[in-house]
Order: C-alpha cells, then structure tokens, then sequence
C-alpha cells in the first residue's frame, strides 16, 4: 500500500504529464490552424500542405506579347497520381501536339496523335511533367516574397532569383544570358485561405530582344490552375 507520501507525488506526476498533454496538442493545433500573417510563413505552410497532396489534375496555357500581337506558346493538361506513380498529359502548340503517359516506370509518348513510343521511365522526365513539383522547388528557391489577402484567397508574390528563372527560361528555348535584357519578372500563387492549396500559379516575364535590328520588349505569360486535388484518377497505358 502507498504511503501518503507517495499518493502525493504519484498525483503530481499524473498532473504533470495531463498538462504536457495539453500543451502538445495546443503546439500542433496551433501550427496547423493559426493565421498566417507573413509571406514567409505563408510559403512555409503552402509546401508543408502540398506534402500530402497524392493526386491532382492541371490546365496550363502561355502566350507572348511582342510588336504590338499577343500569340499562344502552349495549351495543355494533365492528370498527376503520385500514389500510384502515373502520369498523364497533353500539349499542343502552334506547330504539334505531344501526349505523356507514365505507367510502371514506363514513359508512353506521341507526337501529333501518331504512334506510340515506350521508354523507360527516369526521375528527369517525371520532373519535367510535374507542375506542381517545378513550382514549389521555384517557391522553395524564393526570398523575396509578399502576400495580399483576398477574400476567401492569398495571393503569393514570390521573385525568384535570378540564375534559378534562368533555368526555367531555358526549358521553354528562351536564352536570358543572350541578348535579351530582363527587365521584370515575378511569379503569382493563388493560395485557397483555408486549405493553403495552390489554385493558380502565374509567372510574368519581360524583357528586350532583339527584333530585327531593334530591342523591342517581350512579355510572357504562363499559367497553370490547379485543381482536384486529392481525386481518384484512371490513368492506363495506351493500347
């Protein structure tokens, strides 16, 4: 039988312990639901989210802006399963459509509906589909950011560093260490307030090139909505 003595202290031991409870579960609410009132935070909460994201499905279109026109680049869409490691997408441009599935490490591809070319699946090509993956490495990259509350929305103003939209210009053929002079870039998240999940993201890029002869300004848009996130997807490899 326990003495008086140790009934006390087993009691405060107990109080103790509930109160170190309660202070963990109040630390994980608070991370997990407290306003966010800092673009830094804000980022920081947007990639933590978008580690549980297992499926989603995108829309992405881009355009140019040069001598007074406004044309296409790229339409397309597609379905990413990380789950199960699938892919299916679909660009077109001016001049040809290309169409992606990943099934079982294995890469299906066609050019202008034709026929289907098999590969074996490697980390450099699911990266290069992935939209998702590309702009939170962008945002992850990021120091320079500011957030505007909207309504039910944030908006992300996130300017990347220089050498990193470099690259990304160089995966769309446009060389900003060649003649072209930059002049203003910055991306866009559109970020749903309760679910911090990324509804839109916008990069806006201008600079000069050179057109025959004269420095002309070049703007680029490219935007890509995202959405159903989470959603079972049905993605086969093509017959």
């Amino acid at each position: 039988m326990l003495s008086p003595e140790k009934k006390e202290t087993k009691k405060k031991l107990f109080a103790a312990f509930a109160i170190i409870c309660v202070l963990i579960i109040f630390a994980v609410y608070y991370v997990e639901y407290r306003e966010i009132n800092d673009a830094y935070s804000l980022a920081g909460r947007v990639l933590y989210v978008s580690n549980d994201v297992s499926s989603y499905q995108f829309d992405i279109h881009s355009n140019i802006s040069m001598l007074g026109e406004t044309l296409p680049i790229i339409i397309g869409n597609g379905s990413v399963d990380y789950k199960n490691e699938r892919i299916a997408t679909k660009f077109e441009s001016v001049e040809q459509s290309i169409d992606l599935i990943v099934v079982d490490d294995y890469a299906y591809f066609r050019s202008n509906n034709g026929s289907w070319e098999k590969k074996d699946l490697n980390e450099e090509m699911w990266d290069s589909y992935d939209q998702l993956a590309q702009q939170n490495l962008l945002l992850d990259d990021t120091t320079n950011l500011s957030m505007q509350k909207i309504n039910s929305h944030i908006v992300l103003t996130a300017i990347p560093d220089r050498s990193v939209l470099i690259q990304e210009a160089k995966k769309v053929g446009l060389d900003l260490q060649g003649d072209e002079q930059l002049n203003d870039y910055y991306i866009t998240y559109l970020i749903d307030k309760d679910t911090y999940r990324i509804i839109s993201i916008e990069m806006h890029i201008e600079f000069l090139m050179n057109i025959q002869g004269l420095m002309s300004p070049v703007i680029i848009n490219n935007q890509i909505d995202i959405y159903n996130y989470n959603k079972g997807l049905d993605i086969e490899a093509p017959i």
